[in-house]
């Protein structure tokens, strides 16, 4: 499959980033100012997430509501989101509205009010979501593993922490914003009907002039304990396990996404079969990679009940320490063809494919082809993986339980 790639970096930094999909009408853009939640500081977790919402509450000479108004009148699907190391505004539209949605964009990541008026709303706004997920244990669980395995504050929770949002004020949103909503290290992806050309021209005019100061490097902490129980009453117990894995922009990260694959990466892997299926100890289980520019984790979790959760993590354990030299190529052949499905399906996206080229300029400073993505895929072998995982053992886990009663963990894992 043919593809059209192209790039091009400002005066001011700011990386333009396209991919032509012809055969869509549509267009989708995503805007990433590295306004993420690393840098919200210590006792204002939560502090990117709220000024994302304050950015959306007033813009230029548009009111919130005429924001909305704008942007839904010209037919695009918008969202806003924060994640570790960016903010991201985003939208799909057909392509002849391309130039409409621009300049409001454009006002929002330059020209946000920062009306005090606006603030408790946008609290409340982040406040309720923190709830929904105070609610959901197995959220619960996962933001606790995150927040023991990585350094502090890689492992914080961009939706906040309730204490920590309540009591933000607006000096300290407008001062977030000027110091992180910057044009050195904002990255603009578009795909689908473009014309690049074009493109290039509307985003010189509309950001070109735009230059403001770098942000304060992120002061990194030592981790804390391998172990922690959340007290939950609860009939369920929810465990989530992680060790380290090499980032996304190291090679053999694809050798460690396809053994996390095998292991647990749907209704075929091991930990499903051996689990759930034989043994019938848990509801859901799993085993997946997460991963952040300059390091990564192998993930795994499982909901149960508290009657069965001591079991269910011993046979989670003893599945993740037999996996190396145990591989099959069957289950290998399995995870390339999910792989490569993946990968294909989403060239019938723009708004995948946008969001797919800004994450991996972000990890590879490039962004590689599909033919190189499968020409990947195609290299590995049960060989390469035994290797890796020869070269690089599992061990120090990280290990979190929430429920009513807190679970053994072998020493040998988890020192």
């Amino acid at each position: 499959m043919k593809q059209t790639l192209y790039s091009t970096t400002l005066d001011n930094g700011i990386v333009l980033l396209g991919e032509q999909l012809p055969g869509l009408e549509s267009v989708a853009i995503a805007f990433h100012p590295p306004a993420g939640a690393v840098h919200d500081g210590p006792g204002r977790c939560g502090l990117a997430t709220l000024s994302g919402e304050m950015m959306l509450r007033g813009a230029g000479d548009r009111s919130s509501r005429q924001i909305v108004e704008a942007l839904e009148g010209s037919g695009v699907q918008w969202s806003q989101a924060v994640s570790t190391s960016h903010a991201s505004f985003s939208g799909a539209m057909v392509a002849r509205q391309l130039p409409t949605a621009l300049p409001i964009y454009a006002d929002i990541l330059r020209r946000p009010r920062l009306e005090e008026d606006q603030l408790e709303n946008a609290r409340q706004m982040v406040l309720q979501n923190l709830a929904g997920t105070e609610d959901d244990p197995a959220h619960r669980a996962m933001s606790a593993l995150r927040q023991l395995h990585y350094p502090s504050p890689w492992g914080m929770p961009s939706e906040g922490i309730t204490a920590d949002v309540e009591r933000i004020d607006i000096e300290t949103v407008r001062a977030f914003v000027a110091a992180n909503v910057r044009p050195a290290g904002t990255i603009i992806a578009i795909a689908g009907r473009i014309d690049w050309d074009d493109f290039v021209t509307q985003a010189e005019r509309l950001f070109g002039d735009w230059n403001t100061g770098g942000a304060e490097p992120v002061r990194t902490a030592a981790r804390g304990p391998r172990v922690r129980h959340v007290p939950h009453d609860s009939q369920q117990t929810h465990i989530a396990v992680a060790w380290s894995a090499p980032p996304y922009r190291a090679d053999e990260s694809y050798e460690a996404t396809a053994a996390l694959a095998i292991l647990g990466g749907g209704s075929s892997s091991r930990l499903f079969s051996e689990v759930r299926e034989r043994r019938g100890l848990c509801y859901s289980v799993s085993a997946g990679y997460q991963t952040l520019r300059d390091c990564a984790a192998a993930i795994c979790y499982s909901g149960t009940s508290a009657a069965r959760a001591q079991e269910t993590l011993d046979v989670m354990l003893a599945e993740i320490l037999r996996l190396p030299g145990t591989l099959e190529l069957a289950e290998l052949d399995r995870v390339k063809a999910r792989a490569k499905s993946s990968l294909v399906m989403q060239q019938e996206s723009s708004a995948a494919r946008a969001g797919g080229i800004a994450r991996q300029w972000y990890h590879l400073g490039k962004v590689r082809t599909l033919g190189e993505e499968l020409a990947r895929y195609d290299r590995l072998s049960i060989d390469s993986i035994e290797a890796w995982l020869t070269a690089n053992p599992i061990r120090d886990l990280s290990v979190v339980s929430l429920g009513r009663e807190p679970l053994e963990v072998p020493l040998e894992v988890s020192a």
